[in-house]
Parts: structure tokens; sequence; C-alpha cells
């Protein structure tokens, strides 16, 4: 126990360290979640931690994961005339309590069928599309029974479409927009029934997302200059209760977000011999202080979904109301 204080003591010093100078909503793709599973609890997931989508929510918790787990989840909506795409495939390996366990994962966020125009309203490219990529490499083993520790390595890539004046031609051309950059998020993961057996069910976990991210700009002469964003700092502590009554298991957890505002996600699901299960949680979102507006809240989010398992095989279904756009995901595990 004394361990897992000075372990969270260390991350809120290294998040007061570099979580400076943060560039409000950069890497804003990333905030989005993962996992059909637990966007269906409301975004819930940083004390739950035990399936492959948990390399993104809690790297701590990759030791949850028996042998190896893969899965993936991909969808377009239509908002507007726009296409959005998202894509979310990972691989968690757990190598053995001495060894420890490995997730890489890969999630992607497009939008299609932009068209860009000149100052006039002409047409000068359709079709386009922006995209955004991140790449988490993640590690966690135990540091003593019931306690694990994780972290995530993230490289980012990415692109937007532009315009550029050529005075050459006098024309408008299309061009792209790009960066590079890599983040860091660190996560604990307790256990507490492996410390105290009165506990068991109980689980504690946090994941220091972004303690140190940044996006690169590249130069595009006539558009922008480099320039270097640095992605905002979340805290994120979660906890969660599992009770098994015969054969039935209910699972109840509440997560906190602390980027922007104060964000408290809470869910739960119940499973059937482990192999059916439903679920729901709600997405409260803090108010937030406009200039010139006062203060400002957006309507909760909420989301619904059930699973089936079956052998090695699994799917994952969620229903996500957003006032924006609601979503629906699939995962295949």
């Amino acid at each position: 126990v004394k361990v897992f204080f000075i372990a969270i003591l260390c991350i809120l010093l290294t998040s007061f360290l570099f979580g400076q100078d943060e560039t409000q909503y950069a890497g804003e793709f990333m905030a989005i979640g993962v996992g059909a599973r637990p966007l269906g609890m409301g975004g819930t997931f940083a004390g739950l931690a035990d399936d492959a989508s948990t390399s993104y929510w809690n790297p701590a918790g990759l030791v949850n994961v028996k042998g190896v787990e893969v899965s993936s989840v991909k969808l377009t909506t239509k908002m507007n005339e726009l296409d959005t795409k998202y894509t979310y495939v990972n691989l968690v390996y757990n190598a053995g309590d001495d060894v420890g366990s490995f997730g890489v994962s890969w999630l992607r966020q497009a939008i299609a069928d932009i068209k860009l125009t000149d100052i006039s309203g002409n047409i000068i490219a359709e079709n386009t599309e922006n995209a955004d990529n991140a790449f988490y490499i993640a590690y966690g083993r135990y540091l003593v029974k019931g306690l694990s520790i994780g972290a995530s390595l993230k490289i980012l890539l990415g692109n937007y479409p532009a315009l550029v004046y050529n005075s050459n031609s006098l024309n408008w051309e299309e061009a792209q927009i790009s960066y590079n950059g890599f983040g860091f998020d660190i996560g604990l993961f307790l256990n507490a029934g492996d410390l105290v057996k009165e506990l068991r069910g109980l689980a504690l976990g946090v994941n220091v997302q972004d303690i140190y991210t940044t996006l690169n700009w590249d130069e595009v002469p006539g558009i922008a200059e480099a320039t270097t964003e640095q992605v905002e700092i979340n805290f994120k502590p979660g906890i969660s209760y599992t009770l098994p009554i015969d054969q039935f298991k209910i699972v109840a957890a509440v997560d906190v977000d602390t980027k922007y505002q104060l964000i408290i996600h809470a869910g739960g699901e119940i499973w059937w011999n482990d192999m059916v299960a439903i679920r729901g949680g709600i997405k409260n979102w803090g108010e937030i202080s406009v200039e010139n507006l006062g203060s400002l809240q957006q309507e909760s989010d909420w989301a619904i979904g059930g699973s089936i398992r079956w052998y090695f095989i699994g799917v994952d279904y969620a229903y996500v109301y957003n006032e924006l756009a609601p979503t629906q995901y699939l995962s295949v595990i």
C-alpha cells in the first residue's frame, strides 16, 4: 500500500512539472475513447481495465488480460455531408507475472468528403480527407501482488488538407499540413482483494494521460509556420466493484476526467455465465467558463450496450448518445 501511494505522489508531481503551457484541445481525437465495451459504460474503465482496450484506458491493467487478446472496432458515421471514420485495432500479450504484459494498438480518426473552396466559393478540390493517427506501445507488470504499474508510448501522425495561393499561376492549389509527435501515459492498478480478502471485487486505478505529449507541425509556405503544441494532461482515476451472484456477475464503475473540466463517467454491466452481458452508462460534463458568456454545460451523454462471448470469440456493441452525433460501435474480440 505504501508503494501505491508513493507511486501516485510521483505521478502527481510529474503532472505538475510537465503539465504546463499546454495548447488547449491539441490532440483532441485521443479523448473520444476506444472499445465498444468501455464506451457502452459511459467511458468508464480506468478502475476496471480487464480487456485489450486497457492499453488506452489504463496500461497497468494489461496484467489482467490472460494469454493473448486481440480486438478491433471500426465505424463510419455521416455528419451533414461529411463521413467520419473511426478505427481502433489492438493486441495484448501477457507473458506471465515475471515478464509482464505487452500491448500494441492503432487509433485512427478521419473526416472524408471535405470540399476545399477559394475565397470566391469556387471548389478547388473535392473528396479530401484529414486523418489523425495514434500508435500505442504499452507495457504493464506487477510491482507487488495486487498492485501493477504500466506505461504507454504514443507515436502521433496526422495530416489536414488546405489551400495555398500560387502567385505564379495565380491560382489556388491543394496543399497539406502535417504533424508528428509522441507522448506518454502512466497508470497504476490496485486489486484490493489480493491484499485484503474482505475487499474482494474492489479495484482502483489511475491513468495519467499525456504526461508529456507534443505535436510538431510542419511548415507550409504561404499557410503556416512550423510550430509545436503540447497536449494538456488528464488525471483519470477510477474505481470498480464486481459482485458475483450465482451465475451472474454485477459490475459497477466510476471514472473522473480532469483535462478541461471535471467530467464524471459512471456505468455498470451484468454478465451471465461470462457469456452474455448488458450494460449502460452516463458521461456527465462539468461546467466551463466562457468569456462574455458565463458558465456553459453540455448535455450529458448516455450509452447502452451488450456483449456475447463464445469460446475464444466475442462481440461488443454500444450505442452512445451525444447531442451532436449519436454513434454506434461494434468491437470484435
